[in-house]
């Protein structure tokens, strides 16, 4: 192993930089994921949504940080980020709290766009910073710890929702607004001595030495699709498909949504030190393997198949996302635009998931098949039309990179 390689990781941890990173990555997500479960029942029981309506408001914030990661990407490149990024947790923690008070459809869709926006901009400055800096032989394994740890808080805000919520749900925002805004000077302290330094893989290329250049398009192409097949995991109307479809409560549907979370990461991680240290070929499989698995499960009405679907969809999202990253800034010298354009295809890509699994649920209502004594939900099948191209963009990503 590099010596220098070591060095530099020693310093990132011994100076607090790194651990500063992973516990901003903790805090954000917590304070996020505690709100969504509280605004999503809202406005099912509430307000009266149907589930493509819900989807709506998902998408809604995920196209806005789709499109803005692309120009976060940009600035960071050009370095002209850095200042404003302390204040973005501030402005999100107040997104937060607003929720508690503005509580019809149109705000919650105004709120969620803007939340979008803050999150495109915060969380690729962030994933850049600790890819750009880390060693690339331990950028997977970083990258990997990174989201974990949001992995973490995501069970944390479940958690907190399905043990606040039946006191009062309204506390849930103020409790998020107290952790999103914790974030904001443990931002400033973190970025008062980040020095980007970029590191680009030295690889041969056809035969040829020089610095490597994956071809952005299969990883771009793979980022969508694994993301679309991955939507049924993410944003509101999978609380309301535990509630509805599998009889569980809104607490226990949160509770297990962080559980299953917190185990698919457990997993995640050693795909990622497997993709450092061994092959990110079989890391690809794995994930694949797992990202067409969990749809299926998911449609059986069991709590055991449900579960470990649950399982498979949070094992192949959370491994495949610092994967990604790592591509991204292994291969290419603009890590800034390159991670922003992974983030925007994921979330665009989460948006048509999203878009399919809520119309099509709502579509496929009361509809349960009956196949060989197992009752199946056609809703999450709908979203593997696509696993043939999610086939053929991985092998087209293995035979793109150097």
């Amino acid at each position: 192993m590099d010596l220098s390689s070591l060095t530099r990781l020693k310093e990132l941890l011994s100076s607090g930089w790194l651990l500063l990173m992973f516990l901003i990555a903790f805090l954000g997500t917590a304070a996020f994921r505690a709100a969504i479960p509280a605004v999503a029942y809202y406005a099912r029981t509430e307000l009266m949504l149907s589930m493509g309506f819900l989807s709506i408001l998902s998408m809604a914030f995920l196209s806005a940080r789709a499109l803005a990661a692309p120009l976060a990407g940009y600035f960071i490149d050009k370095r002209r980020l850095k200042t404003m990024i302390p204040v973005l947790p501030i402005v999100g923690s107040i997104i937060l709290i607003l929720y508690n008070y503005l509580k019809s459809f149109t705000f919650f869709l105004i709120l969620r766009i803007l939340h979008g926006v803050v999150n495109g901009f915060f969380w690729v400055f962030i994933q850049v910073s600790i890819a750009s800096n880390t060693p690339i032989e331990w950028r997977g394994t970083a990258l990997a710890i990174y989201f974990a740890l949001g992995s973490v808080g995501v069970f944390v805000g479940n958690l907190l929702y399905s043990i606040i919520a039946p006191i009062n749900s309204s506390y849930i925002f103020l409790i998020a607004f107290i952790l999103s805004a914790a974030a904001a000077p443990l931002t400033y302290l973190a970025i008062r001595s980040i020095q980007v330094k970029i590191q680009v893989k030295d690889v041969k290329v056809r035969g040829e030495s020089g610095k490597g250049k994956l071809s952005v398009h299969p990883l771009l192409l793979t980022s969508f699709i694994v993301a679309l097949i991955g939507a049924i995991l993410v944003g509101d109307p999978i609380y309301v498909y535990l509630s509805e479809f599998a009889n569980l409560s809104k607490e226990l549907s949160a509770l297990i949504l962080g559980l299953t979370g917190i185990l698919g990461l457990i997993a995640s991680i050693p795909i990622n030190v497997i993709a450092d240290k061994v092959s990110e070929d079989y890391a690809i499989i794995i994930i694949a393997f797992m990202t067409c698995l969990a749809p299926f499960l998911l449609a059986v009405k069991s709590y055991q198949a449900i579960f470990i679907g649950l399982l498979a969809a949070g094992v192949s999202w959370k491994a495949y996302t610092p994967l990604s990253r790592r591509l991204a800034t292994s291969y290419r010298g603009r890590a800034g635009m390159t991670i922003g354009l992974v983030n925007s295809f994921m979330n665009f890509g989460t948006v048509v998931g999203l878009l399919i699994f809520g119309w099509s649920y709502d579509l496929f209502q009361g509809i349960i098949l009956d196949f060989m004594g197992l009752r199946i939900n056609p809703t999450p099948l709908i979203l593997l039309l696509l696993a043939p191209i999610l086939i053929l963009s991985i092998l087209s990503l293995r035979r793109s990179r150097p």
